[in-house]
């Protein structure tokens, strides 16, 4: 026969397995994983001088066999960078060289860079100072269209427009922000405080590209309460990864170690509210919102010492072992800061519990089905376990090493000391009221 104590010991142990449940539902884990950089001094023998690179982009494999090719922009003089990195199967950056210099038709403080594809052959560049979109030709560098901005973005504070740009794989989105809070939406960053920002989607159809939805997104606050220069902390790039989950590159700059302290984060948009319609298009002030959520992949200075200005960063190749490479460049317009380009390895979290419901069954199985053979933009809900954009045999062989799989591996993580604290103190004071009543 059970003991009163051990069946308030199995009672107790109950509760906090439904409390930790509860928990697991409402807690959002991150899809992917970002290692830690390596990176290289930008070879330019062959362009000459150049600086303060700010955006990038990945245009392919280069010509050159072995070498991947992409494509960085200045922030100042209208010209974009051809660059050629070599990397190791694991993706560790072994080489940079700058092969080619394009000028644009015109010369503006662009900072995002997205590129199109072959066929177009073209970018498209995020400048500050309007704020604009604006797309040119990689082929002579002219401007072949500007994108229509919503009105509420002339609200820019001077320098902190638009900084970032990113386009998804299947070319049917693009992302933009600017870098801290427009004057209608509040403060700039502080040692105290982050900012506020607004991430704004743009649905792009052909060559046709419209503004879309906004959401707020809060930026952290400087790293540090000494400050030099310009001290600020903001948004300074988007990623769009092939499943479509969105990665931020946050900068903080301080007078402490790092100088420059970089932050990656995954975005989860599911419960943001739309910000772009009345009343949030006057701005965010008073109003009330749910921002976007974020889980943080990587922290640190970019160069592994004391911090430079990395300020771009896009999704490279996938390596023969199923990772990514996500390639940033550094603005190297301040007395620390070189031409410097970084690799981080990017790895995603596979998953076959496709409906989210904290299982792995027979109706992920068939969101596998419906979702098979879709070759890019498929999401993680249309059965892309590996997130690699598709849906094809790799998931499936994944949902079946997976199915079935226990109920406490899918649905219960292991207890944080919190929640074993949280079971012994339950456990203990049940016991003690127990004996009490005796």
């Amino acid at each position: 026969m059970i003991s009163d104590s051990a069946l308030l010991l199995n009672r107790a142990i109950l509760f906090v397995t439904v409390l930790l449940s509860g928990w697991s539902a409402e807690c959002w884990a991150a899809h992917w994983n970002v290692g830690a950089p390596s990176n290289q001094l930008l070879d330019t023998t062959a362009v000459g001088t150049i600086g303060e690179m700010s955006g990038v982009t990945y245009l392919g494999p280069s010509p050159t066999a072995g070498l991947h090719r992409f494509a960085a922009v200045q922030n100042t003089g209208g010209v974009l960078l051809t660059i050629d990195v070599a990397l190791s199967p694991t993706g560790t950056l072994l080489s940079a060289t700058a092969v080619s210099a394009q000028t644009l038709s015109m010369s503006l403080d662009f900072e995002g860079t997205a590129y199109t594809n072959p066929t177009r052959n073209s970018v498209f560049l995020a400048e500050e100072g309007t704020p604009g979109i604006r797309e040119y030709s990689l082929a002579n560098g002219a401007q072949l269209q500007s994108v229509a901005i919503p009105s509420v973005f002339a609200n820019r504070r001077a320098n902190r427009g638009f900084e970032s740009l990113a386009r998804s794989p299947d070319g049917t989105t693009m992302w933009t922000a600017n870098e801290q809070a427009l004057t209608v939406d509040g403060d700039v960053s502080s040692a105290a405080a982050g900012t506020t920002v607004r991430l704004m989607r743009m649905e792009v159809a052909g060559n046709s590209v419209t503004a879309a939805e906004q959401y707020a997104y809060h930026v952290d606050k400087i790293h540090g309460t000494s400050t030099f220069g310009s001290p600020q902390s903001g948004l300074s790039d988007l990623v769009s990864l092939p499943d479509g989950t969105l990665l931020a590159l946050e900068r903080s700059v301080a007078f402490t170690s790092p100088l420059y302290l970089n932050r990656i984060y995954e975005i989860d948009l599911t419960a943001a509210t739309d910000v772009s319609a009345t009343p949030f298009d006057a701005g965010l002030i008073g109003q009330i919102f749910n921002p976007v959520s974020k889980e943080q992949l990587w922290s640190g200075a970019a160069d592994n010492t004391n911090g430079q200005n990395l300020e771009g960063l896009t999704l490279g190749p996938r390596l023969a072992n199923g990772d990514w490479v996500l390639l940033g460049v550094v603005d190297n317009g301040d007395p620390v800061s070189l031409n410097t380009i970084v690799a981080f390895p990017l790895s995603a979290n596979p998953s076959a519990d496709f409906d989210i419901d904290g299982d792995i069954d027979g109706q992920d199985f068939l969101a596998w089905q419906r979702g098979f053979g879709k070759s890019i933009g498929a999401a993680h809900s249309d059965g892309d376990a590996d997130r690699d954009g598709d849906v094809d045999i790799d998931d499936l062989t994944f949902w079946q090493s997976a199915y079935p799989a226990p109920l406490s591996a899918t649905t219960l993580a292991v207890p944080e000391p919190a929640a074993i604290s949280l079971l012994l103190f339950i456990v203990g004071s049940m016991i003690a009221v127990r004996r009490l009543g005796n």
